[in-house]
Protein backbone atom coordinates (compact mmCIF):
# COMPACT_ATOMS: atom_id res chain seq x y z
CA UNK A 1 0.00 0.00 0.00
CA UNK A 2 1.39 3.37 -0.96
CA UNK A 3 2.00 6.10 1.61
CA UNK A 4 -0.03 9.26 1.77
CA UNK A 5 1.32 12.00 -0.45
CA UNK A 6 4.57 13.39 0.95
CA UNK A 7 4.23 11.48 4.21
CA UNK A 8 7.25 12.33 6.42
CA UNK A 9 6.87 9.12 8.43
CA UNK A 10 8.12 6.89 5.62
CA UNK A 11 11.88 6.16 5.64
CA UNK A 12 13.91 7.76 2.89
CA UNK A 13 17.25 6.14 2.09
CA UNK A 14 20.35 7.20 0.24
CA UNK A 15 22.57 4.60 -1.38
CA UNK A 16 26.19 5.76 -1.48
CA UNK A 17 27.46 2.60 -3.16
CA UNK A 18 27.90 4.30 -6.54
CA UNK A 19 29.19 7.61 -5.23
CA UNK A 20 32.77 8.47 -6.21
CA UNK A 21 35.27 7.17 -3.68
CA UNK A 22 32.93 4.53 -2.20
CA UNK A 23 33.28 0.82 -2.88
CA UNK A 24 30.68 -0.47 -0.46
CA UNK A 25 27.03 0.10 0.33
CA UNK A 26 26.04 2.51 3.08
CA UNK A 27 22.33 2.82 3.75
CA UNK A 28 21.41 5.92 5.68
CA UNK A 29 17.99 6.50 7.20
CA UNK A 30 17.55 10.22 6.69
CA UNK A 31 14.60 10.34 9.05
CA UNK A 32 16.93 9.58 11.96
CA UNK A 33 17.49 13.32 11.66
CA UNK A 34 14.75 15.87 12.46
CA UNK A 35 11.67 15.18 10.36
CA UNK A 36 10.59 17.28 7.44
CA UNK A 37 7.56 19.50 7.87
CA UNK A 38 4.30 17.68 7.19
CA UNK A 39 3.20 17.70 3.57
CA UNK A 40 -0.39 17.78 2.46
CA UNK A 41 -1.66 16.70 -0.93
CA UNK A 42 -4.44 19.27 -0.59
CA UNK A 43 -2.18 22.19 0.33
CA UNK A 44 -2.09 25.29 -1.85
CA UNK A 45 1.37 24.47 -3.20
CA UNK A 46 1.47 22.03 -6.12
CA UNK A 47 2.68 18.55 -5.20
CA UNK A 48 5.84 18.85 -7.27
CA UNK A 49 6.78 22.02 -5.34
CA UNK A 50 6.18 20.24 -2.03
CA UNK A 51 8.33 17.31 -3.13
CA UNK A 52 11.02 19.61 -4.51
CA UNK A 53 11.27 21.46 -1.21
CA UNK A 54 11.29 18.19 0.75
CA UNK A 55 14.24 16.96 -1.29
CA UNK A 56 15.95 20.35 -1.08
CA UNK A 57 15.69 20.21 2.73
CA UNK A 58 17.42 16.82 2.71
CA UNK A 59 20.19 18.10 0.45
CA UNK A 60 20.79 21.42 2.19
CA UNK A 61 19.83 20.78 5.82
CA UNK A 62 20.10 17.06 6.52
CA UNK A 63 23.72 16.37 5.68
CA UNK A 64 23.64 14.83 2.19
CA UNK A 65 27.11 14.96 0.70
CA UNK A 66 28.21 15.62 -2.89
CA UNK A 67 28.04 12.32 -4.75
CA UNK A 68 25.19 10.89 -2.65
CA UNK A 69 22.51 9.26 -4.78
CA UNK A 70 18.93 10.39 -4.40
CA UNK A 71 16.22 7.72 -4.20
CA UNK A 72 15.05 6.36 -7.52
CA UNK A 73 11.76 7.43 -9.06
CA UNK A 74 10.23 4.14 -7.94
CA UNK A 75 11.43 4.70 -4.37
CA UNK A 76 10.11 8.26 -4.31
CA UNK A 77 6.80 7.10 -5.75
CA UNK A 78 6.51 4.44 -3.03
CA UNK A 79 7.58 6.83 -0.28
CA UNK A 80 5.47 9.84 -1.15
CA UNK A 81 2.62 8.42 -3.23
CA UNK A 82 3.08 10.91 -6.04
CA UNK A 83 3.18 10.30 -9.77
CA UNK A 84 6.32 9.86 -11.86
CA UNK A 85 5.58 13.12 -13.68
CA UNK A 86 5.47 14.97 -10.34
CA UNK A 87 8.79 13.42 -9.34
CA UNK A 88 10.43 14.31 -12.66
CA UNK A 89 9.24 17.89 -12.42
CA UNK A 90 10.53 18.26 -8.84
CA UNK A 91 13.91 16.69 -9.60
CA UNK A 92 14.12 18.64 -12.86
CA UNK A 93 13.78 21.89 -10.94
CA UNK A 94 16.61 20.87 -8.61
CA UNK A 95 18.73 19.91 -11.58
CA UNK A 96 18.11 23.28 -13.23
CA UNK A 97 19.30 24.94 -10.01
CA UNK A 98 22.48 22.88 -10.05
CA UNK A 99 21.73 21.03 -6.80
CA UNK A 100 21.59 17.59 -8.45
CA UNK A 101 22.69 16.00 -11.70
CA UNK A 102 21.61 12.89 -13.55
CA UNK A 103 23.99 10.17 -14.71
CA UNK A 104 22.52 8.00 -17.44
CA UNK A 105 21.90 4.49 -16.17
CA UNK A 106 23.09 5.25 -12.63
CA UNK A 107 20.67 7.72 -11.08
CA UNK A 108 20.48 11.26 -9.71
CA UNK A 109 23.27 12.52 -7.48
CA UNK A 110 23.90 15.52 -5.27
CA UNK A 111 26.12 17.90 -7.21
CA UNK A 112 29.56 18.86 -6.00
CA UNK A 113 29.52 22.62 -5.26
CA UNK A 114 31.14 24.70 -7.98
CA UNK A 115 34.16 26.85 -7.36
CA UNK A 116 33.22 30.45 -8.05
CA UNK A 117 35.69 32.52 -10.03
CA UNK A 118 35.23 36.14 -8.99
CA UNK A 119 36.52 39.24 -10.84
CA UNK A 120 39.23 39.98 -8.27
CA UNK A 121 42.96 39.94 -9.00
CA UNK A 122 43.86 36.95 -6.85
CA UNK A 123 45.67 33.66 -7.34
CA UNK A 124 44.06 30.27 -7.86
CA UNK A 125 45.42 29.22 -4.45
CA UNK A 126 43.94 32.22 -2.65
CA UNK A 127 40.60 31.86 -4.43
CA UNK A 128 40.18 28.22 -3.45
CA UNK A 129 41.27 28.73 0.13
CA UNK A 130 38.74 31.55 0.52
CA UNK A 131 35.99 29.08 -0.45
CA UNK A 132 37.13 26.29 1.85
CA UNK A 133 38.97 24.10 -0.69
CA UNK A 134 42.44 22.60 -0.42
CA UNK A 135 44.36 23.84 -3.48
CA UNK A 136 47.41 22.28 -5.08
CA UNK A 137 48.96 22.01 -8.51
CA UNK A 138 51.23 19.78 -10.56
CA UNK A 139 53.78 21.39 -12.86
CA UNK A 140 53.56 19.83 -16.31
CA UNK A 141 56.16 22.07 -17.96
CA UNK A 142 58.53 24.88 -16.96
CA UNK A 143 60.89 26.40 -19.51
CA UNK A 144 62.24 29.63 -20.99
CA UNK A 145 60.59 30.17 -24.38
CA UNK A 146 59.95 32.96 -26.86
CA UNK A 147 56.54 34.55 -26.33
CA UNK A 148 53.92 33.53 -28.90
CA UNK A 149 52.51 36.27 -31.12
CA UNK A 150 49.23 36.43 -29.17
CA UNK A 151 51.06 36.95 -25.88
CA UNK A 152 53.27 39.66 -27.37
CA UNK A 153 50.23 41.42 -28.81
CA UNK A 154 48.19 41.39 -25.60
CA UNK A 155 51.06 42.37 -23.31
CA UNK A 156 52.44 44.86 -25.85
CA UNK A 157 55.95 43.42 -25.78
CA UNK A 158 58.36 42.85 -28.66
CA UNK A 159 57.82 39.73 -30.71
CA UNK A 160 59.96 36.88 -29.45
CA UNK A 161 60.40 38.31 -25.94
CA UNK A 162 61.82 35.51 -23.75
CA UNK A 163 59.36 34.32 -21.09
CA UNK A 164 59.17 31.85 -18.24
CA UNK A 165 56.52 29.43 -19.46
CA UNK A 166 54.61 27.41 -16.86
CA UNK A 167 51.99 24.75 -17.54
CA UNK A 168 50.21 23.45 -14.44
CA UNK A 169 47.38 21.07 -13.62
CA UNK A 170 45.17 22.81 -11.04
CA UNK A 171 43.74 20.64 -8.29
CA UNK A 172 41.02 21.19 -5.65
CA UNK A 173 40.70 18.72 -2.75
CA UNK A 174 42.71 16.20 -4.74
CA UNK A 175 40.59 16.43 -7.92
CA UNK A 176 41.94 18.00 -11.14
CA UNK A 177 39.69 20.85 -12.20
CA UNK A 178 41.68 22.98 -14.62
CA UNK A 179 44.78 23.68 -16.67
CA UNK A 180 46.90 26.82 -16.48
CA UNK A 181 49.39 28.02 -19.13
CA UNK A 182 51.35 31.12 -18.14
CA UNK A 183 53.97 33.33 -19.80
CA UNK A 184 56.03 35.72 -17.61
CA UNK A 185 58.37 38.10 -19.52
CA UNK A 186 61.98 37.61 -18.42
CA UNK A 187 62.86 41.32 -18.85
CA UNK A 188 60.38 41.97 -16.00
CA UNK A 189 61.27 38.97 -13.84
CA UNK A 190 64.98 39.64 -14.18
CA UNK A 191 67.13 37.80 -11.63
CA UNK A 192 64.00 36.50 -9.87
CA UNK A 193 63.21 33.99 -12.62
CA UNK A 194 65.03 31.12 -10.86
CA UNK A 195 63.04 31.71 -7.68
CA UNK A 196 59.72 31.66 -9.54
CA UNK A 197 60.67 28.50 -11.43
CA UNK A 198 61.81 26.64 -8.32
CA UNK A 199 58.89 27.83 -6.17
CA UNK A 200 56.22 26.67 -8.58
CA UNK A 201 57.87 23.25 -8.79
CA UNK A 202 57.61 23.08 -5.00
CA UNK A 203 53.88 23.86 -5.12
CA UNK A 204 53.81 27.49 -4.01
CA UNK A 205 51.27 30.04 -5.24
CA UNK A 206 52.56 31.97 -8.25
CA UNK A 207 51.29 35.33 -6.99
CA UNK A 208 52.74 34.68 -3.53
CA UNK A 209 56.12 33.90 -5.13
CA UNK A 210 56.03 37.08 -7.19
CA UNK A 211 55.25 39.17 -4.11
CA UNK A 212 57.98 37.49 -2.06
CA UNK A 213 60.51 38.02 -4.85
CA UNK A 214 59.90 41.76 -5.09
CA UNK A 215 57.15 44.31 -4.34
CA UNK A 216 57.60 45.44 -7.95
CA UNK A 217 56.37 42.02 -9.16
CA UNK A 218 52.97 42.16 -7.46
CA UNK A 219 50.16 42.27 -10.05
CA UNK A 220 48.24 45.52 -9.59
CA UNK A 221 45.72 45.50 -12.43
CA UNK A 222 44.63 43.14 -15.13
CA UNK A 223 42.05 42.19 -17.72
CA UNK A 224 40.18 38.93 -18.37
CA UNK A 225 38.22 37.51 -21.26
CA UNK A 226 36.00 34.42 -21.06
CA UNK A 227 34.91 32.03 -23.76
CA UNK A 228 34.04 28.36 -24.21
CA UNK A 229 36.57 26.00 -25.82
CA UNK A 230 36.45 22.31 -26.67
CA UNK A 231 38.73 19.89 -24.86
CA UNK A 232 41.37 18.28 -27.04
CA UNK A 233 42.96 14.91 -26.34
CA UNK A 234 45.53 16.36 -23.91
CA UNK A 235 42.98 18.37 -21.93
CA UNK A 236 40.55 15.45 -21.83
CA UNK A 237 43.17 13.06 -20.45
CA UNK A 238 44.41 15.47 -17.78
CA UNK A 239 40.97 16.67 -16.67
CA UNK A 240 39.20 13.33 -16.90
CA UNK A 241 36.60 14.44 -19.44
CA UNK A 242 35.66 13.44 -22.98
CA UNK A 243 37.31 14.91 -26.05
CA UNK A 244 35.06 17.72 -27.27
CA UNK A 245 33.76 18.61 -23.79
CA UNK A 246 33.04 22.34 -23.54
CA UNK A 247 35.51 23.94 -21.12
CA UNK A 248 35.36 27.38 -19.54
CA UNK A 249 38.41 29.30 -20.75
CA UNK A 250 39.60 32.41 -18.92
CA UNK A 251 42.39 34.49 -20.38
CA UNK A 252 44.11 36.90 -18.02
CA UNK A 253 46.71 39.63 -18.56
CA UNK A 254 48.24 41.47 -15.60
CA UNK A 255 50.55 44.42 -15.14
CA UNK A 256 52.62 45.80 -12.26
CA UNK A 257 52.04 49.09 -10.46
CA UNK A 258 54.54 50.61 -12.92
CA UNK A 259 52.49 49.26 -15.85
CA UNK A 260 55.09 46.65 -16.78
CA UNK A 261 53.62 43.56 -18.51
CA UNK A 262 53.81 40.80 -15.90
CA UNK A 263 51.67 37.83 -16.88
CA UNK A 264 49.67 36.24 -19.68
CA UNK A 265 47.70 33.25 -18.43
CA UNK A 266 45.18 30.99 -20.09
CA UNK A 267 43.01 28.91 -17.75
CA UNK A 268 40.69 26.10 -18.82
CA UNK A 269 38.22 24.60 -16.34
CA UNK A 270 35.73 21.76 -16.34
CA UNK A 271 32.37 23.63 -16.19
CA UNK A 272 30.80 21.13 -13.82
CA UNK A 273 33.24 22.21 -11.11
CA UNK A 274 33.85 25.86 -11.91
CA UNK A 275 31.74 28.89 -12.71
CA UNK A 276 32.35 32.59 -13.29
CA UNK A 277 30.50 34.91 -10.93
CA UNK A 278 30.00 38.64 -11.46
CA UNK A 279 28.01 40.89 -9.14
CA UNK A 280 26.12 43.69 -10.88
CA UNK A 281 25.02 47.00 -9.43
CA UNK A 282 22.31 49.21 -10.87
CA UNK A 283 23.00 52.83 -11.59
CA UNK A 284 22.10 55.26 -8.82
CA UNK A 285 18.99 57.34 -9.61
CA UNK A 286 19.82 60.73 -11.07
CA UNK A 287 18.26 63.94 -9.86
CA UNK A 288 14.47 63.96 -9.98
CA UNK A 289 14.17 60.45 -11.45
CA UNK A 290 12.24 58.35 -8.95
CA UNK A 291 10.35 56.16 -11.41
Amino acid sequence: MMANALDPNMPLYVDRATAPGHDHVIMTNLLARPRLPSRDAHAALPLYVQLREALRAEIEDRGLRPGDRLPTEAELEETYGVSRSTIRQAVGDLQAEGLVHRVQGKGTFVTTPKIQHVPVLTSFTELLRSQGYRPSHRVLDSAVVDAPARVCQDLEVDEGTPCRFLERLLVADGDPIGLSRTWLPLPVLGAHDWRIARGTLEGSSLYALLGEASPDLVPRHGAETIQPVLAGATEAELLGCDVGTALLQIQRCTWTAKDLPLEWTQLAFVPGRYEYRVELLGEAPTGGDHG
